[in-house]
């Protein structure tokens, strides 16, 4: 049986490096140049996805790592790729998969990903190094018998050394378990989050932790990778991501959603000739699950106005939507929250002084409307043309702003920084309101939608009082995404009003207060002008959507 087994991975194996890249194009995965026009990003993809649940030899039996395995399977395949599976493989078996893959799968145009689901180990060597470890199903414990285990275990060192001498352009090595060792050093440091060097050589590995750090059965990690591969990982939101992206997304999700209990590792193979590129995956191959505008921008590159206006018959200046604008004064104010601040959270903090330049800030929220006349489509869970849109996602304003600049050139519309979201807020008061403090929320009601009785639902844009610098509803109807990546802690932030960009992580900043969730005494709470919230740049939320900024009117 077991020879059958190696038999069958070996023919399967040569089966996909056989493919000649003339027979056809239909696997190929498709991208766009910056001209808009189709080219090809790799003829073929493959993958070789492995699951390890039944170990046989002392170690705890993993219930869902083959689950887990067929589900990363599952969703490399909706992406193009052609995928072998190898579930509970023992020692001849997984080097039988091994030795296939060093023999050559696929050509320099094509991308290899392998994933492996099970348990891994570091052992340290006699020189005191420590070596990382993939297990198949019947590799003992290590203080139990050291040497069957390293007559068994494969070594990290041995699948880094077949990732050097793989010939496709692009290779991803993914590791849903924990080990040190692994001869790739973390990276964090060198990641890029664009497309930029999609022709050079790369070979990268993602671990889920490091040393000494125990997976769960039911893995956060699977869970997360999964997040990342259906378009959540888009970082830079350009319609693509790259496995730097995903090993942020990754690092940032499971170090969260673990309780600090995980940290994934990241890494590439540090010869000069394969370490200069990155593994992609273009967004536009996998749909997301609502419905998109007729015209679509899948690498973020701008139509013409003229394609523009043809892909939906109208002429281009009915999409212009009228948009009003208030003048903000330039200056320096205090950004975050007192310790003492009432309904305070941890990351209002520390408070430091930040100078703005002078810029203009929509007087209102997006309307629907707005939305519709620029993207031709409403995707709002609560419709009528004059509330604020809603449900739309971070990348997908940014492709809302786009096609407008395109429409109104020269006026630079964006969205604010968090720097100049707050500072607009505040008007130049330090309390938590810029009326006051407002303990019981007394006034509230005047300013904003989150006042007792009036939650549950967005409102009509414009319709309550003004702050003394002319802005409605920053203190409630939707909250609003800016332009800045979220950072929990205000220690290294930017003292000008810039948006807060590096480092890079995986969520962004949402501020101002919401009347949509029903229990108004939070959404109060969330109206003080220091309160901060994050999004990924692909999640939507029925009760966040966005305004402009520019720097000339």
């Amino acid at each position: 049986m077991k020879r059958l087994i190696v038999i069958l991975i070996t023919f399967l194996l040569s089966s996909l490096s056989a493919v000649s890249l003339g027979d056809n194009e239909e696997h190929a995965t498709i991208g766009r140049t910056p001209s808009g026009a189709d080219t090809i990003l790799y003829r073929y993809s493959y993958a070789f996805v492995i699951g390890v649940s039944n170990y046989t030899n002392g170690w705890l039996q993993l219930h869902h790592a083959v689950k887990d395995a067929r589900s990363i399977a599952e969703a490399l395949r909706k992406r193009g790729f052609e995928v072998v599976t190898l579930f509970d493989p023992d020692k001849s078996a997984l080097e039988a998969v091994l030795d296939s893959i060093s023999r050559g799968v696929g050509e320099s145009d094509d991308r290899f990903l392998f994933y492996f689901s099970g348990h891994g180990e570091t052992v340290t060597d006699e020189d005191g190094n420590n070596q990382g470890y993939i297990l198949p199903v019947e590799a003992p414990k290590v203080e139990v018998d050291r040497d069957r285990f390293l007559e068994v275990a494969i070594p990290m060192k041995n699948i880094a050394a077949i990732a050097e001498s793989l010939t496709v352009r692009h290779a991803l090595f993914i590791f849903d378990c924990c080990f040190s060792g692994a001869v790739i050093p973390p990276d964090w440091n060198n990641r890029r989050l664009d497309k930029a060097h999609l022709m050079h050589p790369a070979r990268q590995f993602i671990t889920a932790g490091k040393k000494d750090e125990e997976v769960p059965d039911r893995s956060i990690f699977n869970y997360c990778l999964l997040q990342a591969l259906d378009g959540d990982a888009d970082l830079n939101s350009d319609g693509y991501m790259t496995a730097s992206e995903i090993s942020v997304y990754l690092r940032d999700n499971v170090i969260k959603r673990s309780l600090a209990r995980q940290h994934p590792q990241y890494g590439q193979i540090t010869d000069p000739g394969n370490h200069h590129g990155d593994f992609i995956f273009p967004i536009e191959q996998f749909g997301p699950a609502l419905p998109q505008p007729p015209f679509t921008e899948p690498n973020g590159e701008t139509e013409s106005v003229e394609q523009l206006s043809q892909s939906v018959n109208l002429k281009p200046h009915t999409f212009i939507p009228e948009i009003n604008f208030t003048f903000i004064p330039g200056g320096t104010f205090v950004m975050g929250s007192p310790p003492s601040e009432q309904g305070r959270d941890d990351d209002e903090g520390p408070q430091h002084q930040v100078t703005v330049k002078a810029f203009h800030l929509q007087t209102t929220e997006v309307m629907q409307s707005q939305w519709k006349q620029v993207m031709g489509y409403n995707p709002s869970y609560y419709k009528e043309d004059n509330l604020p849109v809603e449900q739309v996602s971070w990348n997908e304003v940014k492709a809302f702003i786009r096609r407008l600049n395109l429409l109104d050139p020269g006026k630079n519309y964006r969205l604010p920084s968090e720097a100049e979201w707050e500072y607009a807020c505040r008007v130049e008061t330090d309390t938590r309101f810029p009326w006051g403090d407002d303990p019981d929320y007394h006034a509230l009601g005047i300013f904003s939608w989150s006042a007792e009785g009036l939650s549950g639902s967005s409102f009509p844009v414009g319709q309550l009082m003004p702050n003394p610098w002319g802005l409605y509803d920053m203190h409630g109807n939707v909250a609003e995404w800016c332009e800045d990546w979220y950072h929990d802690w205000y220690e290294t932030a930017p003292d000008v009003g810039d948006p807060w960009l590096f480092p890079v992580v995986s969520h962004r900043v949402i501020r101002g207060g919401s009347s949509v969730l029903p229990t108004w005494e939070d959404n109060a709470r969330r109206s003080r002008s220091a309160y901060r919230n994050r999004g990924r740049p692909s999640a939507r939320f029925y009760d966040v959507g966005f305004r402009l900024a520019k720097d000339r009117y």
